[in-house]
């Protein structure tokens, strides 16, 4: 069935970022006691990343701060648990206990936190990370034909949102880089707390655009935070992502890249 309302993630999921959640090693690592771990603990990522390690993208892993790392592998020798595909996933969703690993970014972000980076300080240092996604340099290649397939979607009468956990000021520098205007969405959500706020959203979208969730899609490159709770609704999903994700067989869709996404919408124009 095509869907009558599709709710996008932005970061991931418009673009497709290969280098930045690297560098955001960099920006964490460079003057601490664990300078000289960058290269490996890079290298041990993109094991993570491809599968090729016992922890996994689609896993929840506990909030616990390394104790005396001796090796960069100390980083990663943490329990990691695909919880969604469990009966029960509700104790691995306290944010309080455990994180949830999706791609390079969540990874290099807990690392961050395992050698002991934390509240502002942190913060700091992660907006540093979010300014080399517009820099030309370090920055995705901006698709043009995406803002157009967009557009031509909402045309079709189909309701087309944002929904990001970022904050404003970033999302809007990045959507303008990436070439996406305010007539590419109906709705622009920024700072939006998902997954928590989303059975409201929900409900919400639902009133508004006198929509059933079944009549819903959510694309996003983050399983728990962009897919779980339209899954749990009824909508459809699709995830974005080329990594190894021990969830993956959850959700309705699946494409590696938003190229594949964009090709993915076309066939939907089509129907």
């Amino acid at each position: 069935m095509t869907p009558r309302f599709i709710c996008f993630d932005l970061d991931g999921t418009l673009y497709l970022d290969s280098c930045v959640y690297l560098r955001m090693i960099n920006h964490f690592f460079h003057d601490t006691p664990y300078r000289d771990w960058i290269f490996p603990v890079q290298e041990q990522m993109k094991q993570v990343l491809s599968g090729q390690s016992s922890l996994r993208c689609g896993q929840f892993v506990p909030k616990q701060k390394a104790e005396h790392p001796k090796t960069p592998e100390d980083l990663f020798d943490i329990p990691g648990t695909a919880a969604l595909l469990l009966p029960d996933p509700s104790p691995w969703l306290d944010r309080t206990l455990y994180s949830y690993i999706s791609d390079g970014w969540t990874l290099g972000m807990y690392l961050a936190r395992r050698i002991g980076w934390e509240g502002e300080d942190f913060w700091k240092r992660f907006r540093l990370v979010r300014n080399d996604l517009i820099d030309p340099y370090w920055g995705p290649v901006p698709n043009p034909a995406l803002p157009v397939l967009l557009k031509e979607l909402k045309k079709q009468g189909i309701h087309v949102v944002l929904c990001s956990n970022a904050q404003e000021a970033n999302c809007i520098e990045l959507l303008d880089y990436l070439g996406f205007d305010d007539s590419c969405f109906e709705e622009l959500c920024f700072d939006a707390d998902k997954p928590h706020t989303f059975p409201q959203r929900i409900a919400q979208w639902g009133r508004q655009f006198n929509l059933s969730p079944k009549e819903m899609l959510f694309i996003g490159d983050q399983g728990y935070f962009d897919l779980y709770a339209g899954k749990t609704c009824g909508a459809s999903t699709l995830l974005v992502s080329p990594w190894n994700a021990a969830d993956a067989e959850l959700w309705d869709h699946r494409v590696q890249t938003p190229k594949e996404m964009e090709a993915y919408l076309r066939e939907l124009c089509l129907k």
